[in-house]
């Protein structure tokens, strides 16, 4: 509508006060509204505002007789200025419904996005998957490169199996040495049967060292071809962090509704989500440990480390964890604790594993503990770090195989332990690298203590008694 035909209305319109014009104004405002709506006049205008408690104006009733030619009283007026009052909070309420669906139809857009982006993530993780498969499938080849070492030792074996024979026949000829003139050819023909022997003997020895050569060449082969592998799926790894921090980043922006609000049903499909992701990156991180462990055993720094920071650390880095299943966690410290002569990367992760396994084994409102104690043995200081689950135990036939590395592709769950299977077995290497010892013990229907034990260096501890 042309602002600039009806210049009156607009104006009472702005400042919020009613209008009343009769029809033989000689306001603009008649011709153009006439002109506006076809008539060929309006006749009698009332024009009352629709403004909010704060003088703010939403919009107008406006009321014409083009046909009846009524004269609108000041009794008219004030009903219908009650009318434009009751239509406030309506509508208010189909703004707000408005501008509801408007967030409602962005946060759906954001939620598209980050779907998208989740689909990408699994489409990468299966080709992560046939990485994985592709380096079992260079194990199974490394089996067949052992077949070929059997052929080779059956064919040694077929040779052995002649030289008899031809010492056998030997014995035969010098059985027949009296008789006659075959004295002579008997003795030449033993004469060459000796230098046969001698060549079949040198060639055993060649066939020999060849084959060490094949089986130390084939070693060789299969751990450079081994390590390349490793490399690309931590390369990979590497590359999926990116996308997973933009899902986290659009299911952060989600819950904090500052795009809009989210219902009870959208607020609890945003959090599966973001639990879903938080999962995948811990898997992710373990499958960066795992291809690089071997690599990285040969990289510890030992220092002495603040083993007070290293749990705050660890503590913050699963604290969501536990906050997710109300998990009471309770601390048993030492008032003095000695620095551990250490890795320090690798000591966090030792914890922070230890720490993910008992939350993940722990039921919802379960309990943690955490203890750090320190000992003596044979007159070397040790520091002893022990985490105790509520995960009801684990059975006895199945402690044996809680450290072993991927126990699910090849075994079923075991009972009481919240770790992939991997995390556990990264704890033990990590501590063994540096000359600890990682243990479970377990309770039926209770739960079970994972215990740590490393040496404190002996010049640490001199220092630390100095001060």
């Amino acid at each position: 509508m042309n602002k600039g035909m009806i210049t009156m209305l607009t104006n009472s319109l702005q400042r919020g006060r009613p209008l009343r014009l009769p029809s033989s104004s000689t306001s603009a405002d008649i011709k153009g509204l006439s002109d506006l709506l076809g008539l060929a006049s309006p006749g009698h205008i009332l024009c009352v505002p629709i403004v909010t408690p704060e003088k703010d104006t939403l919009g107008g009733v406006l009321l014409l007789s083009p046909y009846s030619n009524r004269l609108w009283s000041a009794e008219d007026q004030a009903f219908l200025s009650n009318i434009a009052v009751s239509l406030v909070p309506i509508i208010q309420r189909g703004q707000k419904m408005t501008s509801l669906e408007q967030k409602g139809e962005q946060t759906r857009q954001a939620l598209d996005v980050a779907q998208a982006r989740i689909a990408d993530l699994e489409r990468q993780n299966q080709d992560l998957l046939k990485q994985i498969d592709a380096v079992r499938a260079d194990a199974q080849e490394g089996l067949s490169q052992a077949e070929n070492l059997a052929e080779m030792t059956r064919i040694q074996d077929e040779a052995q199996k002649a030289i008899e024979r031809l010492k056998k026949e030997n014995e035969e000829l010098r059985a027949g040495k009296g008789k006659g003139g075959a004295a002579v050819a008997s003795g030449q023909m033993e004469s060459e049967l000796r230098l046969t022997l001698e060549e079949v003997a040198r060639l055993q020895n060649q066939l020999a060292e060849a084959n060490m050569r094949m089986v130390e060449l084939e070693k060789g082969t299969a751990s450079a071809h081994f390590s390349e592998q490793a490399e690309v799926i931590a390369s990979i790894s590497q590359e999926l962090r990116q996308p997973m921090s933009s899902i986290v980043g659009y299911t952060d922006l989600l819950l904090g509704e500052s795009v809009g609000i989210l219902g009870a049903l959208q607020r609890k499909f945003v959090e599966r989500i973001k639990s879903s992701t938080d999962r995948i990156g811990n898997l992710v991180e373990d499958l960066i440990q795992v291809t690089t462990l071997e690599t990285g055993l040969n990289e510890l720094k030992p220092e002495p480390v603040d083993l007070n920071l290293i749990i705050d650390n660890a503590m913050s880095y699963t604290s969501s964890q536990v906050r997710e299943k109300n998990i009471s966690l309770h601390l048993d410290l030492p008032k003095n604790m000695a620095p551990i002569h250490a890795d320090r990367e690798a000591l966090q992760q030792i914890l922070i594993h230890l720490l993910q396994n008992a939350g993940a084994a722990s039921p919802v409102e379960g309990t943690v503990h955490l203890r750090v104690q320190t000992r003596s043995e044979q007159g070397n200081e040790y520091v002893l770090i022990q985490v105790t689950d509520s995960g009801g135990g684990i059975p006895a036939e199945d402690v044996g195989r809680v450290f072993t590395r991927l126990y699910r592709a090849d075994n079923v769950l075991i009972q009481g332990v919240g770790d992939t299977g991997v995390g556990l077995s990264i704890a033990k290497t990590l501590t063994e690298a540096q000359k600890g010892r990682i243990w479970v013990e377990t309770e039926a229907g209770v739960g079970s203590t994972f215990s740590v034990l490393l040496p404190i260096a002996k010049n640490v501890m001199a220092r630390t008694a100095e001060f």
